[in-house]
């Protein structure tokens, strides 16, 4: 019987390892919007603190500070 779909095999053959290394060291370049982004997380991250500390600086036992 002769399969209708030929392109949809199972034992088709498969690229050496060699070739999907070679493949794998291009790594695509990452966007800067990544970097953009963390680093405004940790301004928002020291916004909280500085403004909460401000706030309960009263209320922080001597000890502490």
């Amino acid at each position: 019987m002769v399969s209708p779909f030929p392109s949809r095999r199972y034992n088709v053959r498969m690229p050496s390892p060699a070739q999907e290394k070679s493949q794998l060291d291009h790594h695509p370049a990452r966007h800067h919007v990544y970097a953009l982004e963390t680093t405004g997380l940790l301004i928002i991250a020291a916004t909280l603190l500085g403004i909460t500390l401000v706030r309960f600086w009263q209320a922080i036992h001597w000890s502490w500070r």
